[in-house]
This record gives C-alpha cells, structure tokens and sequence, in this order.
C-alpha cells in the first residue's frame, strides 16, 4: 500500500509537472516563433533599408555627376548667419578655391568695382520682394587674372513672415557669349578694315549729342573727308595698296583729334570727323589745315610712294542745323563744294552755297544707285547714208530717269560721273549694253555698220580699260567690227602718246575708232595723221551756220575734202534742216546725224521706225 501510495502520489505529482513542463514548452515555442517573426521583419525592414540607401547613394551619385557635368555652379547662402555654400564648379569659374569663400562678404569682394554696385542693387531687390527672381550679369575678378562675365541667378527661401532666410541659385560662365556679342556688336558698329567707328555708330552718336545738347550753347562740328584720288591709287596699285592707304589715313586721323572726338570711316575713302564741344571755329581750322599738310605729303605703303590729298566740308551745330540729317545732308555740300573748287580745301558749309553744287550732290547720290537700280537706259541715234539712202550705223547715247531727280540730261549728270569716278562701272555697262543689243540687232538680219560708243578720258586713263573692253567682247561674243568707240579731240591731246598706244591695240581688236567734235579742239593736222581712227565727226557747231556763212561752209567743205584725202569717213552731227542736208551732200559728206532725221530714241523705236522698215525718211 506503501508503494502504491507512493507510486499513485509520484505518478500525480509528475502528471502536474509534466503538464507544467508542456505549458512551458508551448511558451516557449510561442516566443520563439515570435522571434523569428520579428526577425523576418526586421531582415525585410533592413533590407528595405539597404534598397532605400542604394536608392539615395545612386540618386546623390547621379546629382554630383549633373553638377561636375554642368556649366553652373550651385551656390546657397544662409541669410541668418551669412553662411556661404557652393559646389566643386564654383573654384573653375572663378580660380578660388570653395573653402575659402565661406561668407557673402568673400563673394562680394570677387565683383568688379565697375559692377558691385550693380550686383548688390539687384541683391537687393530680390530680397526686399522687388523681383520674383535675382538676376545679374557682371564682371568678377579671376584668380588666374584678368576679369571673367558671369551670370547669377537665384531665388529666396522666405518664413511665414515673408522675411527672406535663405537664397539659392547657379553661377554661370558666360565669357564666351559676352565675347561673341563684343564681335557682332563690332561687326555692327564698327569698320573693320580701319578699326574705326562706322556710319551707323557715328549717326547714333550724333544723334545723343544733339539730344544733350540741347538748350545749351554747346556747338559740335562735323568734319566729312573725301579723299581726292583713292579711285586712281585703287586701279593703279591695287585693292590692297587702297587698303593699306585707308588703315593708314584712319591712324593720322584718330592721332590729329582731340581727346573725346570722334573719327569714323563712313564709306569707300570718306571719314566723318565728330568734334565735340566747339568753343571757337580757329579749333576747326586748325584740325582741317593739320589733316590737309598730313595728307598733301608722300606716304610710303609697303616700299612705294603715294600722294592722298582731301577734301573737306565742315557744317556746324546748330547754326547749320539741329537735325541729325540735315547736318550731314549740309555737311555733304560743303564737302563738295571743296572738291569742285580744286580739292585739297577745306570748306564751311553756308545757307548761301550754290545751287549747283547742291544739284551736283543730288545727281552724285542717285548715281550711285542708278545701275543697280535700272534706272539708266541707252537711247540710239541713226547715222544715214544720204548718197544710197540707207542706214550707215547709230551712236549710242546715256540717258538717265532718277525716281528723285526725273530726267537728267547727260550734260549734266556726265560730268559728276566723271569727277566721282562712276563713269567707269557706267562706261563699261554702256559697252556690254551696247554689244548685246549690236548682238540681237544682227541675229535679226538688220543691216548697217557699226553703232559708237562715247568714251571718257576718265575710262582712258584707267589701267583696266583695255581688259575690260576684251573681256565684254569675250562674254557677248560680239563681232568687234560692228563696234565704234569715239572719243574727242581734248581726250587725245590730255595723254596723247599713251592715248595713241591704247587705240592702236585697240584698232589691232578689230575695232573701229571715231574722232569725236572734231574742229572744236586742237583740229591740228599735224597730229591727225598718226591718230589711229576710222571716222571723223565734224560738231555740230560748224553745221548750224553753213547754209548762210559762207566762211564756216568753207571750213566744212574743207574738212570734208581732207578727210576724204587721207581715207577717212566724215560725218556730219547736228544736221537739222533740208537745206544743211541738200548742202552738205553736195560738198561730198554721204553721212549724217541729226534731229533732221531722229532724235535719240529707245532701242525698241529705232527697231520698228528704221530698221524693220529699213525706210529714211526726215524726222519733220
């Protein structure tokens, strides 16, 4: 009993132990599993967190390699305390090294004097609610050397208050660009040849000084330069000895002015001269008889010697106006006013002036844009055979209808083309009109001989007269022997050894020379046996009066006679009457050109009137 006692009271006391024991197990298990699960969730918490660390690192990565690859510098300052931050970019924009700019008084002290002031009103603005945004391009100093353009941009961090706490924003290097503008601005306002002002910059400037000017006593001057033969150094030496001539006049002329003048190159050979401030007109004199000794000497370019005078026109504001426009307009005359009287003078504009020189101006300008405009035309008129009734050839005249002017008659304009030298891009245009028209005229079966074409000294005297004649015949492939070139008396007898020489060649071209006007100039015979011509023209002087002056019919009869003798065709200009053709005839002239038959007419009128119908018939 003892035993069973013992066993029955062990077997219950180890049931209860063994339930107690399982009970623990179970808590146990359960804690366990509880760790595990936190574990689980902290290995996916720190997981997430090495995701999210990959994620910033990548991303911080990324944001560095965009700055270091970026042209801007990150910059932030804190407002409250001054504290200066900006990225790696900001030492290769400015040459100093980050951690020495640790404040905005160290930033500061980078700008220019000239912009600081800029820079801080901007600043300021921004952070006082004047702008949405600070902006300002300025000049820093570079720690390498020298100033550097820079572009600062940036916005405010503002509190509840609106108080501005902190500013961020990028430095940007904008040399370059600034550099680029300096150019186009050159290119823009600038001479590039001479390095001098240019006319738009010249007129600009003009234009604020007479805006300052005004309502005071203060008098400017504007001098206008036109150098006298530049054209002639130009064809005789080169483009390049022209150039050469132009640096070197612009140089005389910016170390002959006083301090705040301005010298500018307007065009071609011509320079303005702006004298600002003029206390008394010996000041001008002054300056034009110094421009005028530096100019009336020898000038040595690349080992030869030329000799550049000048022609200068003054007008003075505001006696001579107060409009940009009309001083120049008048400054202009006066200039030509110098150059008409002689050149290498200088000249005061006045209300008075001559009228014609004011003309001349007028007809000079529109010249200047009369080819490129079509505003000029060649008008033909008939040479007749009056032994066989039939058409010997036509002589070509210039004639000029100007938008501004109207019609001009080529006494007038002529004469300005040759003093301005136009006459010679006019003279070869007159020339390749002339083929080309020679050209369609032949290929459409009209019969007669040659068509002349007048010539100036000017185009005698140019270098490139005999090139340019053969390279017209080689582009419009015109049988020379249907051109006639004609030149006067005075033309021959102004260079007449060199002239002789020329026309020979051009004899030799197969072309055929008149002697124009002839009996109004030197008519020595003496000469006229070695001049290479084809064609004598008696003027029309010596035709107006041989009906009833017996001593001039002589003189006619004579000429006619001699040049029949020494195997010259004569022609007859300015034949107007019956009894001048009837007379004429008789003395054994078979050519004639005059109103008696028609005046110069446009080529389309002498096409259908003489050569479609292939009638002569008189003008009257």
């Amino acid at each position: 009993l003892i035993i069973y006692y013992l066993i029955s009271k062990f077997t219950k006391e180890s049931n209860v132990w063994f339930h107690k024991l399982k009970n623990n197990y179970q808590e146990i298990q359960a804690t366990y599993e509880q760790l595990m699960a936190a574990e689980e969730e902290l290995r996916a918490q720190y997981d997430e967190l090495n995701e999210k660390q990959a994620i910033i690192e990548e991303s911080e990565e990324r944001y560095k390699l965009a700055l270091d690859g970026s042209n801007d510098a990150m910059w932030e300052i804190d407002l409250i305390t001054n504290d200066f931050f900006s990225s790696d970019k900001f030492n290769d924009i400015t040459g100093y090294d980050i951690k020495a700019m640790t404040n905005l008084k160290s930033i500061i002290s980078l700008i220019t004097d000239d912009d600081r002031k800029i820079a801080l009103n901007d600043f300021s603005d921004h952070i006082n609610g004047k702008t949405l945004y600070y902006r300002s391009s300025i000049r820093i100093k570079f720690n390498g050397g020298g100033e550097k353009w820079v572009l600062i941009r940036g916005k405010c961090l503002r509190n509840k208050k609106g108080v501005a706490t902190k500013i961020s924003g990028s430095v940007t290097d904008i040399s370059g660009q600034k550099d680029s503008e300096e150019k186009i601005n050159k290119l823009q306002y600038y001479d590039i040849l001479t390095d001098t002002p240019n006319r738009r910059l010249f007129i600009n400037t003009l234009k604020s000084e007479i805006i300052k000017a005004k309502d005071t006593k203060i008098k400017h001057a504007v001098l206008c330069i036109d150098l006298d033969n530049f054209k002639e150094i130009n064809d005789t030496l080169g483009h390049d000895y022209g150039d050469e001539l132009l640096k070197h006049v612009a140089i005389l002329f910016k170390n002959s002015i006083r301090e705040g003048d301005l010298v500018s190159r307007v065009g071609g050979d011509e320079f303005f001269i702006l004298m600002r401030n003029i206390e008394d007109c010996s000041e001008i004199t002054r300056l034009c008889e110094r421009l005028l000794n530096l100019l009336n000497c020898e000038i040595s370019i690349d080992d030869k010697y030329v000799y550049a005078s000048a022609s200068i026109g003054i007008s003075v504001f505001p006696e001579d106006g107060h409009q940009t426009s009309i001083l120049l307009q008048n400054v202009d005359t006066a200039m030509y006013n110098a150059k008409y009287n002689g050149k290498s003078k200088y000249c005061f504009f006045n209300k008075h002036m001559s009228e014609v020189v004011v003309r001349r101006v007028e007809i000079e300008k529109g010249l200047r844009h009369a080819l490129a405009n079509n505003e000029l035309e060649v008008y033909y008129q008939p040479q007749i055979d009056i032994i066989n009734n039939k058409i010997k050839g036509f002589e070509a005249l210039l004639r000029w209808n100007s938008p501004e002017l109207g019609r001009i008659s080529p006494a007038e304009f002529i004469p300005v083309a040759e003093q301005s030298g136009l006459i010679i891009s006019i003279g070869a245009w007159i020339i390749k009109t002339v083929c080309l028209q020679n050209n369609l005229w032949k290929s459409k079966g009209y019969l007669y001989d040659t068509i002349g074409i007048n010539l100036s000294a000017i185009q005698l005297q140019n270098d490139k007269f005999e090139e340019t004649l053969k390279n017209i015949i080689n582009e419009t492939k015109i049988d020379p022997k249907f051109v006639e070139l004609e030149i006067t008396e005075s033309i021959f007898m102004k260079n007449f050894d060199n002239n002789i020489k020329l026309l020979t060649e051009i004899r030799a071209l197969g072309i055929n020379i008149a002697l124009d006007d002839f009996g109004t100039g030197y008519s020595s015979l003496s000469y006229l046996k070695q001049l290479p011509i084809n064609t004598l023209k008696m003027d029309k002087s010596f035709i107006d009066n041989i009906v009833i002056d017996e001593r001039e019919k002589s003189i006619v009869d004579g000429i006619i006679q001699l040049a029949q003798m020494i195997g010259l065709d004569v022609i007859a200009e300015g034949a107007e009457t019956k009894e001048q053709i009837k007379l004429l005839q008789k003395m054994g002239c078979n050519q004639i050109q005059g109103y008696y038959f028609s005046k110069p007419l446009p080529a389309g009128e002498i096409e259908e009137k003489f050569l479609k119908t292939n009638r002569i018939q008189p003008y009257n």
